[in-house]
C-alpha cells in the first residue's frame, strides 16, 4: 500500500509517497519521474505511512529497508545530476535518525485508532503544544522541505528551525484552517 501527496507551488511540482513493502520504492520513484515533477520523495514510515517517526530503531529490527528510509530526487544543487526528460535532478538515499537531530525517542503519539483523536492531537500540536505529535510534525515538515530541496531548507538545522517557527507562530495552523475553509467552498 502506498500513499501519494502531490504539491505544486510557484511552478515547482513535488510528490511524496509512503511505502512499506520492499520492492515499491523504485517503481514509485519511476512514476514520479514520469510525471515530470521537479522533486520526488518516498518514505518508509511507520506502518507504510509517509511520516517519519521519532521512535528509535530497535537493535532487533528486521533486515531490509529500515523505517525512516527516504529516497528520491530533487533539482540539483551541484553538478552531479541526471537529465532524462528535460528536468535536471539529483538522486539521494538516506536513513533519518531522529535522535541524531535532537529528538527524544517516543512511541507513536496516537493513543487509539480514532480519527477524531488523531485530529485532536495534530491540531493541538499545530497550536504549539509540545510533545511527541509536535516533534513528529516538525521532523516531517523539515525533512520533506530539506530532502525535496526547498528554498531556505538546504541545511537541515535551518529546515528544523523553519518548521518550528511555522508552528510556534501559528502560521501553520492558520494555513491549514484556511485550506479547510477554501476546500469547503469548492465541494
Amino acid at each position: 500500500m502506498s500513499l501519494f501527496v502531490f504539491h505544486q507551488a510557484r511552478g515547482r511540482e513535488s510528490m511524496v509517497a509512503g511505502f512499506y513493502h520492499v520492492g515499491y520504492e523504485d517503481p514509485l520513484l519511476m512514476l514520479m519521474r514520469r510525471r515530470t515533477v521537479h522533486a520526488g520523495l518516498v518514505v518508509k514510515g511507520e506502518e507504510g505511512a509517509l511520516s517519519l517517526t521519532t521512535k528509535e530503531r530497535s537493535a532487533h529490527a528486521s533486515k531490509g529497508i529500515p523505517v525512516n528510509h527516504c529516497s528520491g530526487f530533487r533539482t540539483p544543487s551541484s553538478a552531479n545530476f541526471s537529465e532524462t526528460d528535460g528536468i535536471s535532478r539529483e538522486s539521494f538515499r538516506v536513513a533519518v535518525n531522529a535522535q541524531e537531530l535532537g529528538f527524544k525517542s517516543t512511541e507513536t503519539p496516537r493513543t487509539d485508532k480514532s480519527v477524531l483523536k488523531n485530529l485532536e492531537l495534530g491540531l493541538s500540536a499545530l497550536g504549539g503544544d509540545k510533545g511527541p505529535a509536535y516533534d513528529r510534525i516538525v521532523l516531517n515538515a523539515a525533512m520533506a522541505d530539506h530532502l525535496l530541496g526547498c528554498s531556505g531548507a538546504q541545511d537541515i538545522n535551518s529546515a528544523l528551525d523553519r518548521a518550528r517557527e511555522a508552528i510556534d507562530s501559528g502560521n501553520a495552523l492558520r494555513r491549514l484552517m484556511n485550506y479547510i475553509k477554501i476546500s469547503h467552498k469548492v465541494s
